[in-house]
């Protein structure tokens, strides 16, 4: 048998590289809490980047724990995108790391913290031990690989995009401890003790510094919260609308004045009002997924529901009913009920979480005559969500006269259609009876945005083969939303963090 050196040699070389390049890039994120440590004397900008590392770090691991569980479950699906896998594993990961850290809270601190960072170095290993299969297996950053498809526009959009979230960073409060943290974020007390729970053992290595764990607390809502916030709703708007039109309505967004101006009310409204869109977005992703195993997904988001506002439980039972007797009707009986049995997982982590944690549903904080100023606030304070009085006509139109000659070659998928609208009228009829902020400040927002995005993609459409024309007026848009951003604003607000 004859044993080629070269090929061992060339195979040995591979795999130490990757080793290396593994081992190294996750020690140097690992240590970020003990630089910030040492940092306590510099500018709050750099510990602000420093925070950042941290909690990229932490998402990218939130991601490979999520691909190794659908790795070891065998959970294979289809998606739109390449962002619904990327919302997916985030979402997925994030939430079993709730259960786990969760567990952890239940022991004395000590215990914590050295179990804390055994967890990390274990799967640090484990990630970077250069077996075949993660050689040639796709990383984090390749999961973006819709983005490699830009073009100019969306390329500078893009760069704006990154700038303006930057930029809008709210200020931070003035208050140190903990107790008076979770009131400043949660002043109606509506977010499950096992959530805060979560935090504190996910930025454990801050908790004996009170500046740098209130740092790591808004970090937190702010990169966390409206990061998967923005994110989610590019991969909700794929299902409609071309790349670049999604990327406008991302834009569209973030530019609003409104966006700063809800954070600065309520820095919180970041997790109590962001919940409705990875509701809406999952119903769509589970219906086209073609795997019955994605069910475990919904019993976890019910049960992330019921830790941001216990009136939320109730959205699972009505997701699961409208997915096994509407969406997915045309799939066979024994394929749905295999998806409610993996969906079971939901509604027992609820049911213990309802018993170990007795938060109370408070009062109602239903909608009111009041729900439609700020309706009107949020078209009034950005003029380009005035567009989304003719984005609903236009799905009018499509949807009872489709032979309309304004309306008829556009392509949009109607069967998706019908699963927003009914998911958007689900929200309306439960915020009328129950709680307002399923519907209310940022889950308005991306509503108002994605009809404002629609006659956009219309006109794109209609257009196709004038490139020039078309990127004439995608950058019009982009400019529309740029003059009142209220970029210096803003910044105001930025520069004031220096004084914390």
């Amino acid at each position: 048998m004859h044993i080629n050196t070269s090929e061992i040699q060339t195979s040995l070389k591979t795999k130490w590289s990757f080793f290396l390049q593994r081992a190294l890039t996750y020690s140097s994120f690992l240590l970020i809490p003990i630089w910030i440590q040492k940092s306590l004397d510099v500018s709050v900008y750099v510990q602000i980047i420093m925070m950042i590392l941290y909690i990229l770090f932490m998402s990218g691991q939130w991601f490979m724990l999520g691909k190794e569980i659908d790795y070891r479950l065998n959970i294979y699906f289809r998606v739109n995108s390449s962002f619904d896998r990327i919302v997916y594993r985030l979402y997925f990961g994030m939430i079993v790391v709730i259960l786990y850290f969760n567990l952890l809270s239940f022991l004395p601190g000590k215990w914590i913290n050295n179990i804390f960072w055994t967890t990390w170095i274990i799967l640090g290993l484990f990630y970077s031990w250069p077996t075949r299969g993660k050689i040639i297996r796709e990383s984090v950053s390749s999961s973006f690989t819709e983005f490699k498809y830009l073009d100019r526009f969306e390329k500078t959009l893009l760069g704006l995009i990154i700038i303006i979230f930057i930029a809008s960073i709210p200020q931070f409060p003035t208050i140190t401890t903990f107790s008076s943290l979770k009131l400043f974020f949660d002043p109606l007390e509506k977010v499950n003790p096992q959530y805060w729970n979560f935090l504190v053992v996910n930025y454990y290595p801050f908790k004996k510094y009170p500046h740098l764990f209130k740092l790591a607390l808004c970090s937190h809502f702010y990169f966390v919260g409206m990061g998967m916030f923005l994110i989610s709703f590019y991969a909700l708007q794929r299902y409609f609308m071309s790349r670049r039109a999604s990327l406008l309505g991302v834009f569209a967004l973030i530019s609003s004045w409104s966006f700063s101006k809800i954070l600065s009310n309520n820095f919180g409204s970041s997790l109590i009002t962001t919940y409705s869109v990875i509701w809406v977005w999952s119903i769509l992703w589970i219906s086209r997924s073609a795997s019955y195993r994605t069910g475990l997904f919904i019993g976890l988001i019910g049960y992330l529901g019921v830790l941001i506002n216990p009136y939320f439980a109730f959205l699972m039972l009505v997701q699961i009913v409208l997915l096994y007797f509407f969406f997915l009707k045309d799939k066979t009986r024994w394929f749905r009920r295999q998806l409610l049995r993996y969906s079971l997982i939901g509604p027992i982590l609820i049911f213990i979480t309802f018993c170990v944690n007795t938060v109370g549903f408070g009062d109602l904080q239903n909608l009111d005559f009041h729900y439609f100023d700020l309706v009107i606030s949020i078209i009034k304070r950005k003029a380009f969500f005035s567009l989304s009085i003719f984005g609903v006509l236009v799905i009018l139109f499509k949807k009872f006269a489709p032979k309309m000659k304004i309306v008829k070659n556009i392509i949009f998928d109607m069967h998706k259609i019908s699963q927003l609208t009914v998911s958007i009228f689900i929200l309306f009829i439960f915020s009328l009876f129950f709680d307002a902020y399923l519907i209310k400040d940022f889950a308005l927002m991306w509503i108002v945005a994605l009809f404002s995005v629609l006659p956009l993609e219309l006109l794109f459409q209609t257009i196709s083969r004038l490139r020039l024309s078309r990127n004439r007026i995608y950058m019009i848009y982009i400019l529309i939303c740029l003059l009142d951003s209220h970029f210096e604003g803003r910044l105001k607000i930025l520069f004031t963090l220096s004084k914390m």
